[in-house]
């Protein structure tokens, strides 16, 4: 997939298509480019098939591949560990068991959300 968006896409790891759809909606709508994934190993097998996104948003409750098995092989991947990831999770007590470079709550608002991905563009302006 090649990169058309000089800040990079955000790929969004999640099992919920209505929660996805959402998700991407409100990222395309502020101009991000998205990516999706339904569990981790699509996201891998994005990844290594050459996606390189400047943030995942990782889900951790996905059926085939986990959010932690996920971030578990893509931290051990020394061209993949680079990439930042933001947890979103709608159990509080699964927020801050898996490292990333920040946690967010699924039930939190969309200016919340996009506060925390924003940390991730300087400069850019939504």
């Amino acid at each position: 997939m090649p990169q058309t968006d000089p800040r990079g896409c955000i790929l969004v790891v999640d099992d919920d298509p209505g929660q996805r759809a959402a998700v991407r909606f409100l990222l395309e709508s502020a101009g991000y480019e998205v990516a999706t994934a339904s569990h981790g190993a699509d996201a891998l097998a994005q990844l290594r098939g050459g996606l390189r996104p400047a943030l995942i948003l990782l889900d951790l409750a996905m059926p085939v591949m986990d959010g932690a098995q996920f971030r578990a092989i893509q931290s051990a991947d020394p061209q993949l560990a680079g990439i930042p990831v933001i947890i979103l999770s709608a159990q509080e007590e699964n927020l801050i068991r898996v490292p990333a470079n920040g946690y967010i709550h699924k039930g939190a608002n969309a200016d919340r959300l996009l506060a925390v991905i924003a940390r991730f563009f300087p400069g850019y302006e939504h």
